[in-house]
C-alpha cells in the first residue's frame, strides 16, 4: 500500500500538469494504457480474462471511474494537497462500508486512530479559501466511490487475479471517456505526451499494488496506511507549485503519522493478548 501511494503521488502531480486537458480524457488515456498491460499480464499469466464474479468485478469497475472522474475534476481545480487530503477521507468510508458489505469489525480504538488521523488530514492544509463548497462535496463523494471500490476489491480476494480486478476499471471506463473524449478533443501538447504515458504506467503500478495489499489484508488495516500518500502530496505540491505548509500543518503531518503508527501497533498487539 505504501509502493501504491508513491505511485498515485506521481499520477497526481502528472493530472496536476495536464490540468488543460478535460478530466474525462485523462482517464480516456489512463484507461487505454491500463487495458493494454492488463491484457498483456492477463494472457502471460494464463488467467480467464473476464473472471469469474461479474456483479462484483462490474461494481468495481464503475465505482472507480466514478471515484477518479471526480477525483480528477478536484486535483485539476483545487491546490494538490488540499485535493489529496479530501480524498484521503475514503479509508473511513471504506471501513464504513466494509461493516456492512464484508462483516468486517470496528473496535473503539480503531475509530479513536481513524479520528486522529482524519483531523491530521485536515490540519494539514486547513480550510483553504480557494476551494468552494461545490468541488468539497465532489471530493467527499470521490472518497466515497473509492471506499465502495475498495470493498468490491476485498470481495474478489479469493476469487479472482489482481490484474483481472483490475482490467474491469478499463473495461467499464474506456466507452464511456472514448465518447466523451471523441466529442470534446483537446490534443496534450509537445512533452505532455510523455507525461500521459507516465500517468498510465504510475496507474497501473500503483492500481497493481494496491490490489494486492487488499487482498491480502483486511480493508481497515491497508486502507489506513494509504494515508501515507497526504505526504507525498505535501513535499510535491512544495516543490513543484510553491504550497508551502505552517506549524499547524506540520502537526497534522505528526497527527496523520501517529494514526498509522498506532492502528498497526494496536493490530499487532491483540493476538498476544488473545494467546
Amino acid at each position: 500500500m505504501l509502493a501504491s501511494a508513491c505511485f498515485y503521488a506521481v499520477l497526481n502531480v502528472c493530472v496536476k500538469q495536464l490540468s488543460y486537458l478535460p478530466a474525462m480524457e485523462l482517464i480516456f488515456f489512463r484507461a487505454a494504457i491500463s487495458f493494454i498491460l492488463c491484457a498483456w499480464g492477463i494472457h502471460r499469466a494464463g488467467v480467464y480474462f473476464f473472471g469469474k464474479n461479474h456483479r462484483w468485478l462490474m461494481i468495481r469497475g464503475v465505482a472507480g471511474i466514478i471515484a477518479l472522474w471526480l477525483y480528477f475534476s478536484c486535483i485539476q481545480q483545487m491546490p494538490l494537497a488540499s485535493a489529496v487530503a479530501i480524498q484521503y477521507t475514503s479509508p473511513v468510508f471504506s471501513a464504513l462500508f466494509a461493516v456492512f458489505l464484508l462483516g468486517e469489525r470496528m473496535n473503539k480504538w480503531k475509530w479513536v486512530f481513524f479520528l486522529i488521523s482524519m483531523m491530521g488530514v485536515f490540519l494539514i492544509k486547513g480550510i483553504d479559501s480557494r476551494i468552494s463548497y461545490e468541488y468539497l462535496f465532489i471530493g467527499i463523494l470521490s472518497a466515497m466511490m473509492s471506499g465502495i471500490a475498495y470493498n468490491a476489491v476485498r470481495k474478489l480476494n479469493v476469487s479472482e487475479h489482481p490484474l483481472v480486478i483490475i482490467l474491469y476499471f478499463p473495461m467499464v471506463a474506456l466507452p464511456i471517456s472514448g465518447i466523451y473524449s471523441w466529442l470534446n478533443w483537446v490534443s496534450p501538447r509537445g512533452f505532455d505526451w510523455s507525461l500521459v504515458l507516465l500517468m498510465g504506467l504510475a496507474t497501473q503500478a500503483g492500481q497493481y499494488c494496491m490490489t494486492r495489499a487488499i487482498q491480502l489484508e483486511k480493508l481497515q488495516r491497508v486502507t489506513f496506511l494509504n494515508y501515507a500518500g497526504i505526504l507525498f502530496a505535501l513535499v510535491l505540491g512544495y516543490l513543484f507549485y510553491n504550497e508551502e505548509f505552517d506549524l499547524v500543518s506540520g502537526t497534522g503531518i505528526l497527527m496523520v503519522a501517529g494514526g498509522i503508527f498506532l492502528n498497526l501497533l494496536e493490530k499487532k498487539e491483540k493476538p498476544q493478548e488473545e494467546s
